[in-house]
Order: C-alpha cells, then structure tokens, then sequence
C-alpha cells in the first residue's frame, strides 16, 4: 500500500493567498520526510474550491523540493488546454523530477469553468477523447499528425524534451460515468476513485464496471496502481478530531453551487447522467453523513478502523489522503501526518 497527499487549495479567504502556496510546500517536504510516497495536484478554476489553474507547474515545484515522492496531477482537465502543451509540460515535469509523474487526467464537470474558457461542456467527452490520443501519442516520443474535430496537427510534430518513463508516465482518470471508463479502458488508465459525489456502494459498483471494461481491452487491473481519495483528519481524540468537521462539511456545500443543475447553474449535459441530478443533496451534508462520503476524521484508532472499511470494500494500492481540509490550520495537518504515519499506519489492514 502506497500512501500520498491529495491538495485542493481551496482555503483561501482564512490566511493570504500567497501563504497557501507556501504552507502546502513545506507539508509536503515535511510528508516525504515521514515516509509519504506521493503528493497530487488539482486543477479547477474561477472558485475558491480549488486555486490551481495548472498542476503541472506546481508540479515542477514540487519536483525541486522532493527526492523520492512521486507526484500526481489529480487531474489535469483536457478540454481547457491544447493537448501538446500538456504533454510538453508533463514531459518537463517527468525529466526534472527524475521520472517521478503520474499523468491523471479528466474533462472536468464545473459549469463555471466551461463557461469561463467559452467552452461548450456538451463538448467535453469528445474533447477529452482527442486529447488523450494526442497526449498518448506526444509523450510516447511519436512524431505525427492528427486529425480531429477539436484539434488538428497538419504537420509532423514531437515533442521536446521526451518524458524520462518509458513509453510514457502512467496515465490516470477521475471517473464517475460509464463513458470515461470506457476511454479508461481504451488507455489503460489507472481510476482514481472516491465518494465524492456519491456513497462508498456506488464507488463500489463503478469499480466492478471499470474492471469488466479493462478486462475486455487486455489491461490486467491487479497489476496497476488503483488509488482511492479519503479526506482524513487524525487528533490525539474523536471529540477534538470532529470538532473541525465543520471544514468537510463546508466543502460539501461549496460543491454543491458548481455542479451542473445547481441553482443558476445549466442542467447536466449529455454524459454527466451519473453525477448527483440534484445538488441539494450535498448541499445539505452534515457531519453525521461525513463518514459515507469518503471522510475519516477521528483519533488513530477511529481514522484506522474507517480506513479499514475502505480497504476492505474498495481493495485500493494507493491511498490519496486529503488532509488539508477547508480551513483546517496548517500545523493541525502536519500533526495529523505524523499521527497517521506512527499509529494509523500499523493498524491498517494492508
């Protein structure tokens, strides 16, 4: 079992902006200290739910303030940039780390962000599919033209420089449609997964989908990298651990205004039929529904025996912790990395 960092960024407006950037850096030096083995990188735009307009050149940070930790873009969305500049800048980021990239990639679901680009989201799925094949190709070392109805390369194109991993870094998806996992299969892709925008049996049932679907393009699931994303919060106890819940359940809320159907929002496009159709329903996430929706806050033992459940039902390699949650202070996070590390580690059942 690998265990890793997942950031959103999405706490400004408590401390400046700038202390953020800076406070995150420092946690994840201190993570690969302790024995982390990866940190993942968002991307959203235009909201305070995540400040990272690009993963990969935070990504290239962190790549010169690590020796060991691989870093994961969780995930980069296609659709918002020319798949050739993704693939130039991942590739930079794999030669300068060293060859420490995981590639997850996604085409994102926020109305405000399409909005934002000018992009129409009913776009989303066959923007996401192009760019794959050109992103495949690219960081493969092809040289090569394409055609599409999105993108085209008129003439023979590579890029430079190539990636380190060879035939390329390990591609991964965020995937809750029957659609992506479809082009996951097609690719090969690892799938992040995660209770977000549902419950723990949901998860349970895309992954049996995933698998049918992996099987039947030739890709051996049980050989790859299967990460799965828990917001986590370990104290010294569950009454001082809970007692900041209020900081997922904020994050539930501010989800709740961006995705598509929310008030003022449009209502969900053609292949978004499995996110939630009403967002109410997380807008009115309380505490008590934490622990369904992919939340381990407790004292070691408590954060353990979640954990536990997770790993039992989802059967995950990589556990991508989200530990900066909301507001929580930043010497509350490395205190919950140690804790996790020295006492929630050896009561897990890997």
């Amino acid at each position: 079992m690998k265990f890793g960092l997942f950031y959103l960024f999405s706490d400004f407006g408590n401390i400046p902006q700038s202390q953020i950037y800076e406070e995150v850096l420092e946690e994840i030096e201190f993570a690969e200290s302790i024995g982390f083995d990866s940190v993942w990188l968002p991307e959203h735009h235009f909201s305070t739910y995540a400040m990272m307009g690009n993963p990969l050149t935070f990504a290239a940070a962190v790549s010169q303030r690590t020796t060991r930790m691989r870093i994961g873009t969780g995930v980069a969305l296609l659709p918002f940039q020319h798949p050739l500049r993704i693939a130039e800048d991942a590739a930079l980021v794999d030669s300068i780390s060293g060859g420490r990239l995981m590639l997850g990639t996604g085409r994102g679901y926020q109305p405000p962000e399409f909005e934002g680009f000018g992009i129409p989201q009913e776009d989303s799925s066959s923007m996401f599919d192009e760019s794959m094949e050109i992103l495949s190709r690219a960081l493969k070392g092809d040289r090569f033209t394409y055609w599409g109805k999105h993108w085209c390369i008129g003439k023979p194109t590579e890029i430079f420089p190539k990636p380190i991993q060879s035939p390329n870094p390990p591609f991964y998806i965020a995937s809750v449609t029957h659609r992506s996992l479809s082009l996951a299969a097609k690719y090969g892709m690892s799938l992040i997964r995660g209770p977000q925008f549902s419950n723990l049996e949901t998860v349970v049932e895309g992954y049996k989908k995933y698998r049918v679907l992996m099987e039947a393009n030739g890709h051996d699931v049980d050989t790859m990298d299967q990460p799965v994303s828990i917001r986590t919060y370990v104290a010294p106890s569950d009454d001082e651990a809970w007692k900041e819940a209020d900081h997922a359940v904020w994050f539930y809320k501010l989800m709740a205004t961006l995705l598509p159907g929310a008030p003022g929002r449009p209502q969900p496009v053609s292949g978004y039929e499995d996110y939630p159709q009403d967002p109410k329903v997380l807008a009115e996430t309380t505490v008590s529904d934490l622990k369904d929706r992919g939340t381990a806050f407790g004292s070691p033992e408590s954060v353990a025996e979640i954990l536990n459940t997770y790993i039992l039902k989802l059967k995950p390699t990589h556990l991508m912790l989200q530990m900066r949650i909301g507001g929580l202070e930043h010497e509350k996070v490395k205190r919950s990395m140690q804790l996790f590390m020295q006492e929630v580690v050896p009561r897990l059942a890997i």
